[in-house]
């Protein structure tokens, strides 16, 4: 009985990490920002790219602003 939970233990358990390896992705994992890009351009989500490309401006921006708000203020003391 013990050679038989053992057996059922050994098996569930290997049934169960076979499917863990590495998948067939290698192409989505390839792909470069660029194509990323491009693909949401082309998907239903193409209109808010637009969007999304001008908040990413406008932190560009804010960033900027801070940064040169630091500096003068490091400069002043």
């Amino acid at each position: 009985m013990r050679k038989f939970l053992a057996l059922s233990i050994a098996m569930i358990l290997s049934s169960a990490t076979g499917g863990c390896g590495p998948g067939d992705n290698d192409h989505e994992q390839s792909k470069t920002e660029a194509d990323k890009q491009q693909a949401l351009r082309e998907s239903s989500f193409g209109s808010m790219t637009k969007t999304m490309d001008r908040a990413k401006a406008v932190e560009q921006l804010q960033l900027e602003r801070k940064n040169k708000l630091d500096a003068a203020m490091e400069n002043s003391q």
